[in-house]
């Protein structure tokens, strides 16, 4: 399995690019090799994949974007929709170039797969992608959730968020409002919202991700929620053509944190094949 003692530092650089719609995209590059474009989830920054990809560094160079309203990307230029995500990430690949891989996490990976059936890619790797399969991400909630980003309560809704639609485990929760990361993790709450309107209006059929003709690695925790992400996980292994599906041991939906060597191992083993 790949470690963090096998790894040398590397020297990233910080990049950007435009969009279809003009939005900034913003994008960390390092390594050698074929590239992989990651792509992080909601509530958070290119900063979760940055232990994985440091991992998959010596042999792929990496491609680590900000998706739109984090960091060095724009918040985008008019209404909001999931399909000028999808632009992003085509974008992101089209400066990785030719053959570049592609891997997204949580709502990264919805994005992912969207620009898949854009910009088709050699693989593709999905971490617990949140589809609405077994009912609505956030529903009724969600109104209650906006009302309080929109009064500045950041932390209640952020607290809310994690409890009613990612569904970690109190004693995980409990960990993150008590982390360093907590302030951080709060200033991007207006984003989820959002975010969690696109979700809940995909469809609940994941039928059209049929026509994903490439190799695709799904990734899950094996005590991550039944609803959204096992369920989803598992519709997805059942439709998709050409797929594999692997475990992270004691892992839930941040598993990108708690356990990289894990994921860059089932990725690198996967690329390799």
């Amino acid at each position: 399995m790949i470690s963090h003692a096998e790894h040398a530092p590397v020297v990233v650089e910080e990049e950007s690019l435009h969009s279809a719609d003009g939005t900034r995209i913003g994008f960390r590059r390092f390594g050698s090799g074929p590239a992989i474009v990651f792509v992080h989830g909601s509530v958070s920054t290119h900063t979760d994949w940055m232990p994985a990809a440091k991992l998959l560094s010596t042999h792929y160079t990496c491609y680590v974007m900000d998706r739109r309203g984090r960091r060095g990307s724009g918040f985008g230029n008019g209404r909001y929709s999931v399909e000028r995500e999808y632009e992003d990430v085509c974008a992101v690949l089209d400066a990785a170039g030719p053959g570049a891989l592609l891997a997204g996490h949580s709502y990264g990976a919805i994005c992912a797969m969207g620009a898949a059936l854009l910009h088709p890619v050699p693989k593709l790797v999905l971490y617990e992608p949140p589809l609405p399969v077994g009912g609505l991400i956030a529903g009724e909630k969600l109104p209650v959730y906006a009302r309080a980003v929109a009064e500045g309560h950041l932390e209640r809704a952020m607290e809310m968020g994690l409890n009613e639609f990612t569904r970690l485990r109190p004693q995980v929760i409990e960990g993150i409002r008590t982390s360093r990361g907590w302030p951080r993790l709060c200033h991007l709450a207006p984003t989820w919202t959002r975010e969690l309107e696109a979700m809940d209006a995909l469809q609940s059929s994941v039928e059209h991700y049929r026509a994903l003709a490439c190799p695709v690695l799904l990734l899950i925790g094996t005590i991550s929620t039944e609803h959204p992400m096992q369920n989803a996980t598992r519709a997805l292994a059942a439709t998709l053509p050409n797929v594999r599906l692997r475990s992270l041991e004691g892992q839930d939906h941040l598993g990108l944190r708690g356990a990289p060597e894990q994921v860059a191992h089932h990725i690198a083993e996967f690329l390799a094949d």
